[in-house]
């Protein structure tokens, strides 16, 4: 008797906030501890230092990585910053008030290093001129002095499915996202493999589905575990696209689309052999 497939991550049934982190690149060691917080408040964590590491390590144009963290904060529906508001935070604060978003602001306490939410009127600046934050705070246009609010176009998301065995392609495949006018929301970059355990599993599957139900398309990637399918279940439940990819791990690493209904790909535990009928490929879908 065949069994209906089931897993933790699917009892979801409604995504919670989206908050985008913005912090300076002095903060950058907080990053974890930033992701960790937001968790904790029973919302998503889009944190670019997360999702992207430092530009990515290189690997593509960092006007690339602007484009993907400004269609990011246009998707998010809040934006909270840490620290001290540098050059880039400021942009993003900017962009964030423009199309009218919440945002919310936060200091490390030297004291109990939890933290401490603070009103506007009391946030630092790190290295931005006086006249360009009164500037943003009365409204006024600041298109004209910052290079990255030149991108106004957004792309579509894209979460990139992939089993742990395969973690140590996570930069390779968010590479091949951008370098496809897609921006990943990479589960494995963005949770830092659960964050080390400190939040509870069950609020990493919540947040983890959240991104899920965000993307517009899952991209799969390699062989399916246990995971990944409940990651493709949600999406297909959903009415909304499904890709799968081959991985060539040879040097240089590269990613093949399997098109048409038979999915030829393994799966990591024999016991899901019975929910196959669960990788199928949606007809007439033509982009890479």
């Amino acid at each position: 008797m065949k069994t209906e497939y089931t897993h933790g991550s699917l009892k979801y049934a409604e995504p919670n906030k989206i908050i985008f982190t913005s912090f300076s690149k002095r903060n950058f060691y907080l990053r974890s501890a930033v992701s960790q917080f937001v968790l904790e408040q029973d919302a998503t964590p889009i944190s670019p230092f997360m999702n992207f590491d430092y530009n990515l390590a290189g690997l593509v144009d960092k006007d690339i990585i602007r484009a993907a963290n400004n269609t990011l904060i246009a998707k998010a529906d809040e934006l909270w910053v840490f620290g001290e508001v540098s050059d880039g935070v400021l942009i993003e604060i900017y962009m964030a008030k423009t199309s009218g978003k919440t945002i919310r602001y936060f200091i490390l306490s030297p004291i109990n290093h939890i933290f401490t939410e603070i009103k506007e009127i009391d946030v630092r600046l790190e290295d931005v001129s006086r006249w360009m934050w009164d500037w943003m705070l009365e409204g006024k246009n600041l298109e004209r002095w910052h290079p990255r609010l030149r991108f106004k176009k957004t792309y579509p998301i894209v979460y990139p499915a992939y089993s742990k065995r395969n973690f140590y392609l996570q930069m390779h495949i968010s590479q091949f996202c951008l370098e496809n006018h897609v921006v990943p929301l990479n589960p494995f970059m963005l949770f830092r493999y659960f964050l080390g355990d400190t939040v509870k599993r069950e609020t990493v599957y919540r947040a983890n589905n959240t991104i899920v139900r965000m993307s517009d398309e899952v991209w799969a990637f390699g062989d399916i575990s246990n995971g990944v399918l409940a990651e493709i279940k949600l999406k297909q439940d959903l009415g909304q696209p499904v890709k799968y990819y081959k991985i060539n791990t040879s040097y240089p690493v590269s990613f093949r689309r399997s098109l048409g209904h038979t999915m030829p790909f393994e799966f990591e535990e024999p016991e899901l052999e019975a929910h196959r009928s669960l990788l199928r490929s949606p007809p007439n879908n033509t982009q890479k």
